[in-house]
């Protein structure tokens, strides 16, 4: 405790005792815890608002920062020399439509079931077919 040793104490307190007797004694020990209490909360209390001002500065620092890149990018776009083509757009003449081509005419197609036809059907083969084969082959 405050660098002081167990002797130290105790012949602090043998002195307290001869100078203030047995008496005064219990009460002067409790204004000296008193007085510390006081002292330490003190202490304490100074630490945590000089905490909250560093931290406050530290805050404000980061805002001044922002706001000086924030004048930058302002400063460095500016609307005026900001081309987007909108009067060009504005001033072209008008297209005119494009018209639609007409396609050539091709087969149509249909996907609806010939009624003639029967399943069997498509299992034949004509003759003509296997002659075919036999010839390529």
């Amino acid at each position: 405790m405050f660098g002081m040793g167990f002797f130290e104490i105790l012949l602090v307190a043998v002195i307290a005792i001869i100078a203030l007797g047995p008496e005064k004694l219990p009460t002067a020990m409790v204004e000296v815890a008193r007085f510390f209490k006081k002292f330490k909360s003190g202490i304490d209390e100074a630490k945590s608002t000089l905490d909250n001002e560093l931290q406050l500065s530290d805050m404000k620092e980061e805002a001044s920062k922002f706001k000086a890149q924030i004048d930058n990018v302002k400063s460095s776009v500016k609307l005026e020399n900001l081309d987007l083509g909108v009067n060009d757009i504005l001033n072209e003449e008008p297209k005119p439509a494009p018209t639609k081509k007409e396609e050539p005419q091709g087969e149509k197609v249909s996907f609806k079931k010939k009624e003639s036809s029967s399943s069997s059907d498509k299992f034949k083969v004509n003759k003509k077919d296997k002659e075919n084969e036999g010839a390529d082959a």
